[in-house]
């Protein structure tokens, strides 16, 4: 068999092999629901399995909202977490150790997360300059203390003004209230998907309503969403 018949042939019997070989599965009731479940999946040689028990997460106060393509469409402000495929590609703390192999800010006093739409950084991290602050930021040292662990979600990865900034997974309020547009967990399951995270199996996150289901248990064999 040729190189290409067989790297087609690999393809096609295993096509997570080609992509993410860990998977944040987070499934809601509906749109609109302000809550969900969270199960982590590894790939073997054809399908994903299920490495971790599921787990209730928190959404956006207004639940969520697609990332491209119908309504309702993920906006900045809008109170909703943003439903699609997307990359995690950092973790962020106050310990100045990192908590993952995933590349790692650390949340000292003067790490911010833009989200003016105007800024050219919008929907960037980075170091804030006192002589030249952005119009509007967030900073990641919050005293409620709910970005003492978390890991960057890249939503808006092309940082399209106006489409939402600085999604997060991150720890629960003290009230378990809904969140801007991030999603929140306990703290020993958030500390646990953070550890896990492999930079080498490009972790990412699924994040839709049950109602999308069959078409993604199709696209990712073996996640199981009912």
């Amino acid at each position: 068999m040729s190189y290409f018949r067989l790297l087609t042939f690999f393809m096609i019997l295993s096509p997570v092999l080609f992509g993410s070989q860990q998977l944040v599965v987070v499934i809601s009731s509906d749109m609109n629901a302000t809550s969900g479940i969270m199960t982590r999946y590894e790939s073997d040689i054809s399908c994903y399995k299920a490495v971790s028990k599921s787990i209730p997460v928190i959404l956006g106060r207004n639940g969520l909202g697609w990332d491209h393509g119908r309504e309702p469409l993920k906006r900045e402000g809008d109170g909703r977490s943003p439903a699609g495929v997307f990359d995690i590609t950092a973790t962020f703390g106050e310990d100045p150790k990192a908590n993952s192999t995933l590349p790692y800010w650390y949340a000292d006093d003067t790490l911010i997360c833009i989200d003016d739409v105007n800024d050219t950084q919008y929907n960037t991290m980075g170091r804030l300059d006192p002589a030249n602050p952005p119009k509007n930021f967030e900073l990641m040292r919050r005293n409620d203390a709910v970005y003492r662990n978390g890991a960057v979600i890249d939503y808006n990865g092309e940082r399209v003004s106006g489409r939402g900034s600085c999604i997060f997974f991150h720890l629960n309020h003290p009230n378990n209230r809904p969140t801007a547009g991030c999603t929140a967990m306990d703290e020993q399951p958030l500390l646990e998907l953070i550890r896990w995270f492999d930079p080498n199996k490009k972790p990412k996150l699924l994040q839709i309503p049950r109602s999308e289901c069959e078409r993604y248990e199709k696209e990712f064999v073996g996640i199981e969403c009912k």
